[in-house]
């Protein structure tokens, strides 16, 4: 980390490969350049163009039931589908 804090921001973005980094010599973790959609979906958070997905709402989130009791599930919906496929 010592030698990476001397690095100006264009001399990081301008590595193009993932580079260790070490404690007393030791491995310890990567640093590793985005990708293009990466560096994309930073953009648009970063103009407010999109809103980044908190952790908390997926825990929260929870499959529509059937809208009636007689009505298929989409895994039902779908063996039934792949069944007709192989008749």
């Amino acid at each position: 980390m010592r030698e990476l804090g001397k690095l100006t921001v264009d001399q990081v973005n301008e590595i193009d490969h993932p580079v260790p980094i070490t404690s007393n010599g030791k491995p310890v973790a990567w640093l590793v350049p985005l990708t293009a959609a990466e560096r994309r979906r930073a953009e648009l958070i970063a103009t407010g163009r999109l809103e980044p997905r908190r952790r908390d709402d997926l825990e929260a989130w929870q499959p529509l039931p059937p809208a009636a009791e007689t009505e298929s599930t989409l895994t039902e919906i779908l063996n039934a589908m792949r069944e007709q496929e192989r008749t």
